[in-house]
């Protein structure tokens, strides 16, 4: 519509230049009424352009932090899950560090702790729907600063540091692993297995094993900022929220 107007007004100041039946100073007055018009029609179409692009961009923000929303919610359920999972391991490489080496091992425990101890569990973000973002180059249509940064902070920072952490967990089982392997000098028995879990290396490995304090520490601080993460969301959303509900 703005682009008809401003053709039909430009067309007029063509045809005002050409006319001969008026003085310059009445077609001076009557172009230069058509100019302001062209230039409010000019302002106008881009006006509404900016305004239909924002609402679009705005449209993208919404369904991406709706998106994080849920993403974030099934990474907390998964740093339960893991809280869990790190707390039974440590008290697995326990018991099993205190068993006697000179005593007879109860079969069938023995048999799950050693099993257990072969287990891992590490932390798998649901990082492609920001990722996605980012890369697009619309993180930037996040007008909520706070919220903007809590989210970088979240997935560039938290999510690294439990990377962190996660892989000297890893690295100590690699250790373990490596020990029994090439500890087995027969048969794969349970009197060998027994045998090298209660040696000195055995027990010192199953110490290396437990948990270091600082990872349970980032599963703490990655739960906290994605709890206030959703709160936001929610305060910037509340119908959404409400559906929710």
């Amino acid at each position: 519509m703005a682009e008809q107007e401003i053709a039909k007004h430009t067309k007029k100041v063509v045809q005002l230049m050409g006319k001969s039946e008026h003085g310059w100073r009445h077609k001076l007055g009557e172009m230069g009424l058509e100019i302001v018009t062209i230039v409010f029609a000019v302002s106008l179409s881009i006006w509404l352009h900016s305004l239909g692009e924002h609402r679009h961009e705005q449209q993208q923000v919404r369904a991406f932090l709706l998106g994080v929303r849920h993403d974030i919610g099934s990474d907390l359920d998964m740093i339960k899950e893991l809280n869990q999972a790190y707390h039974a391991y440590d008290a697995n490489f326990d018991y099993l560090g205190k068993l006697d080496p000179r005593s007879a091992p109860e079969p069938q425990a023995f048999e799950a702790a050693y099993q257990l101890a072969d287990n891992n569990y590490f932390f798998n973000p649901l990082v492609s729907r920001y990722q996605g973002f980012k890369s697009s180059g619309k993180l930037g249509h996040i007008e909520n600063e706070v919220l903007l940064d809590k989210i970088l902070e979240l997935y560039e920072r938290h999510t690294a540091g439990i990377k962190s952490s996660e892989a000297g967990w890893r690295n100590n089982q690699d250790l373990y692993r490596a020990y029994i392997e090439n500890g087995l000098t027969g048969e794969d028995s349970l009197a060998e297995r027994y045998r090298l879990i209660t040696a000195p290396k055995g027990k010192r490995l199953l110490r290396k094993r437990m948990t270091y304090p600082q990872l349970y520490d980032r599963y703490k601080d990655y739960a906290a900022l994605g709890a206030e993460i959703i709160k936001e969301i929610d305060h910037e959303y509340p119908a959404a929220a409400q559906e929710k509900k």
